[in-house]
């Protein structure tokens, strides 16, 4: 594994709650085989704990369901998407809206009453980057970028 040429994998699996610990827990063992600290495996956890179950919860509209995780492992940083099949209208407009009201009010974002969307708040706060995509059919991608923290 060089800068150029990360290791990657992708995981397809049900949109279904019961595959969200295992899969999280492949992810942080993968990341500490590719000698990523303990503590950065967990928090790369509670990112793919949190976007999983998002994706589950709100972008997955049929019985049949799948959501993937694709992760990218390059010594200095992980990158991963999450993509589901695409939630209902209202369940995407708030996800942008989350989104939206997190980058324009950070502080009043966090003293908001209001729990729902916090989650993607912590996302935002152990990741360097977080970058939403809505496609066709309301198809969500979401793409974390994590630095390294002992680089």
């Amino acid at each position: 594994m060089d800068n150029e040429t990360p290791y990657v994998f992708k995981v397809k699996f049900p949109s279904d709650l019961d595959y969200v610990a295992p899969v999280r827990k492949f992810v942080a063992e993968t990341l500490t085989v590719n000698k990523f600290t303990p503590k950065f495996a967990y928090r790369s956890e509670v990112i793919v704990d949190e976007i999983c179950h998002n994706a589950i919860i709100h972008g997955s509209r049929t019985v049949d369901a799948t959501v993937e995780i694709e992760c990218k492992i390059f010594p200095d940083r992980l990158e991963f998407q999450v993509n589901d099949q695409g939630g209902r209208k209202d369940d995407v407009e708030r996800l942008k809206n989350v989104m939206k009201k997190a980058d324009a009010h950070r502080a009043d974002y966090l003293q908001d009453k209001d729990a729902r969307g916090l989650g993607l708040e912590i996302v935002r706060l152990l990741s360097e980057e977080i970058k939403l995509e809505v496609g066709a059919d309301n198809m969500t991608t979401v793409r974390v970028v994590r630095k390294r923290e002992d680089a």
